[in-house]
C-alpha cells in the first residue's frame, strides 16, 4: 500500500513537471497571469530612429501595462520585468537610454520604478533595439515564484506574447 502510494506521487509529480515544460503563446493584449498580478503588451512598434538615437537593427517599442489585482498589497515592479525573445532563444533586454530618449521626446511618465497599488493598472513603453531581420519576436516577463504560482505551475514564466 505504501508503495503504491509513493508511486502515484511520484507519477503525479513526472506529470506535472512535463506539463510544465510546454510554451504557451498569447496574442497582444492577453494578459500573462503572475499570482495577483497581470501583465500585457498592448501595442507594439518598430522604429529605426528615437528622437536623437539611431540603431543598426530596429527599436521595438512597447506599450507595456500591469494591472494589480491584489486587494492589499502594492506590486512593486521595474523596466527590466520584461524582455523580447525570438525564435531561436535570444534575449532582448529593455534599452533604458532609448526608453529616455523617448520619454523626452513623447512623454508617458518614465520611472526608472513603479509601484502600483492593489487595484490599480500602470502603463509604461519599453524600448527592445533587435536585429532588423528579425522575423518574429515574442515577449516574456521574470519575477519571483509567488503563492499563487504554485497552483498553475509558475504559468508566467511559459508564456510568451507574440509582438509579430
Amino acid at each position: 500500500m505504501r508503495n503504491r502510494r509513493y508511486l502515484t506521487a511520484l507519477l503525479c509529480c513526472v506529470i506535472f513537471s512535463s506539463c510544465s515544460l510546454n510554451e504557451k503563446t498569447i496574442d497582444l493584449g492577453e494578459n500573462i497571469h503572475h499570482d495577483d498580478f497581470e501583465y500585457s503588451a498592448q501595442q507594439v512598434e518598430r522604429s529605426e530612429e528615437i528622437g536623437n538615437m539611431r540603431t543598426r537593427g530596429a527599436f521595438l517599442v512597447v506599450t507595456f501595462q500591469v494591472e494589480n489585482r491584489a486587494l492589499r498589497v502594492n506590486h512593486r515592479w521595474s523596466n527590466d520585468i520584461a524582455y523580447v525573445v525570438d525564435e531561436g532563444g535570444a534575449e532582448y533586454e529593455n534599452n533604458a537610454e532609448a526608453q529616455k530618449e523617448l520619454d523626452r521626446i513623447k512623454p508617458f511618465g518614465y520611472k526608472p520604478e513603479y509601484v502600483t497599488p492593489a487595484g490599480n493598472t500602470e502603463t509604461t513603453i519599453l524600448v527592445f533595439d533587435v536585429p532588423k531581420s528579425l522575423a518574429r519576436a515574442f515577449l516574456k516577463v521574470r519575477g519571483s515564484v509567488l503563492m499563487g504560482d504554485v497552483f498553475d505551475l509558475d504559468e508566467y514564466r511559459r508564456t510568451r506574447v507574440k509582438l509579430f
